[in-house]
């Protein structure tokens, strides 16, 4: 049996960083890290493996690069496998040489929407051995089984051979939906993940892996493939009990890149959750032309108290462009359901995106400030490597950089918008959403007095008027 290291590195300056899927971003505004679930499921297979397994979120117990180090130097694992995202792209990468300067014998692996799309640039150091392409666990699994080191027939993995060839084994297959394991997270240390606004423990449970939305932003069928892959609901409701029992726990963030995608799963999820009377909090991702009145008030009555909605834009023009497949009236009439029925709702636009301008920036705005959102997230479109939008800026060279970009800083120099008019009115969004009475009224109403100073603390910081100390 192997020793295996399993980790989220630390990110630059060491800020806290999620790296989960389609997710890699900087905690933000709500200083809110996932709780890395690719990493504790992989740990459930390797467990059930035999294998001796050391797992660490860096970013989020606050630990450095010095720490890591020390780490490997102190376990010498036969195998360190690593999360890794575009926006820290460099230096999760440079970790392979640090590791290797202390333990030249561990494999090095890396996992990724990034390196998936373009495993040849994390080979190109030398200090990289595996890049895992897609969906990770059962490739991790494969790898750590292989007792002489030697991968030439796993698929879903890229590697460089004797002669310095970089070889591309075929795709890996996705894990059906019934076999995958309940996230084993008495591996990490779970104690820092809070939940945004009120401040408790939680936890992520995955029902759906998948998303058959064709968004030109969105990486997320890189990872999970674009066929929904649905848990059996028993098998889930299952998992949200055994996390209540071992953690403590009873709330959570219900992971699913559309988790409305299927609405008889919905449905058959929360009248799951009414009949056995189990009373747990959770919130969800959504899109605004999956949801009814029927179905989130059936939510709500089975725990949901937030429902976060992708809007991207409030110019329709904007979202047939990017290929979102909704309207800005859709967007309304979701949102507004959902208030009426007590739901706290979150909204996520997107500035920059292809035929974006200043009025069309304007226009979301306005359309942010008029929606009762309780919270506002406002990114810059980031052409990430495996969607259309990475396609379209790079054959129209709007590009401005070539790696390491992320949702927080624009990159694409659009005509007649510049990444740094983009990234203004981004702050500037902020300051408009957050600085109003209603704002701050229905924060206070949520989070209270302390976390709501926190809130409008990290909400100036983060849109310009306050810089890192």
């Amino acid at each position: 049996m192997a020793g295996i290291f399993l980790f989220n590195p630390p990110g630059p300056d060491n800020k806290g960083f999620t790296r989960e899927g389609r997710c890699t971003q900087e905690a933000g505004v709500w200083a809110t890290l996932w709780p890395p679930v690719t990493l504790a499921t992989a740990a459930s297979f390797l467990e059930k493996d035999g294998h001796t397994l050391i797992v660490t979120d860096f970013p989020a117990l606050g630990l450095s690069l010095a720490s890591l180090k020390d780490a490997v130097t102190k376990n010498r694992p036969d195998f360190a496998i690593w999360n890794t995202g575009t926006p820290t792209l460099i230096s999760d990468i440079a970790i392979a040489e640090t590791i290797k300067s202390v333990s030249p014998e561990t494999i090095t692996a890396v996992m990724g929407t990034h390196v998936s799309v373009l495993p040849a640039q994390a080979l190109s150091g030398g200090s990289i051995d595996l890049v895992i392409r897609g969906e990770p666990e059962l490739t991790i699994r494969k790898i750590c089984s292989c007792s002489k080191k030697e991968f030439p027939d796993i698929p879903g993995i890229s590697f460089r051979d004797k002669n310095g060839n970089i070889i591309h084994n075929p795709d890996s297959d996705f894990m059906g939906p019934e076999t995958i394991p309940f996230p084993a997270w008495h591996h990490l240390d779970i104690t820092p993940y809070k939940l945004p606004l009120k401040n408790r423990p939680f936890l992520i449970v995955a029902p759906l892996r998948g998303c058959p939305f064709p968004c030109s932003f969105c990486t997320a069928g890189i990872y999970y493939g674009k066929k929904l892959r649905k848990r059996p609901v028993n098998n889930v409701i299952e998992e949200i009990l055994n996390n209540r029992i071992k953690y403590n726990v009873n709330d959570f963030f219900i992971w699913a890149d559309t988790f409305t995608a299927d609405s008889e799963y919905v449905k058959e999820f929360c009248s799951e959750l009414l009949s056995r009377n189990i009373k747990t909090s959770w919130t969800c991702n959504s899109r605004v032309d999956t949801v009814d009145g029927e179905m989130l008030e059936l939510m709500k009555k089975a725990g949901m108290w937030m429902i976060s909605f992708g809007l991207e834009s409030g110019s329709d023009e904007i979202l047939r462009r990017s290929k979102k497949g909704i309207r800005a009236s859709q967007s309304k009439t979701a949102v507004e359901t959902a208030h009426g029925l007590g739901i706290r709702t979150s909204g996520h636009f997107i500035y920059g995106l292809p035929g974006e301008t200043e009025n069309s920036m304007i226009q979301t705005l306005d359309f942010a400030l008029d929606l009762p959102l309780d919270i506002a997230q406002f990114y810059a479109a980031s052409p990430f490597p495996g969607t259309s939008l990475y396609d379209e800026a790079t054959s129209e060279g709007w590009l401005t950089e070539n790696d390491s970009f992320s949702q927080s800083h624009a990159v694409m120099e659009l005509p007649g918008l510049s990444a740094k008019r983009v990234d203004a009115f981004r702050q500037y969004s902020y300051r408009k959403f957050y600085l109003r009475i209603t704002a701050i009224f229905r924060l206070l109403k949520i989070a209270g007095p302390s976390a709501t100073t926190n809130i409008l603390f990290n909400v100036k910081r983060f849109s310009g008027w306050i810089r890192d100390l």
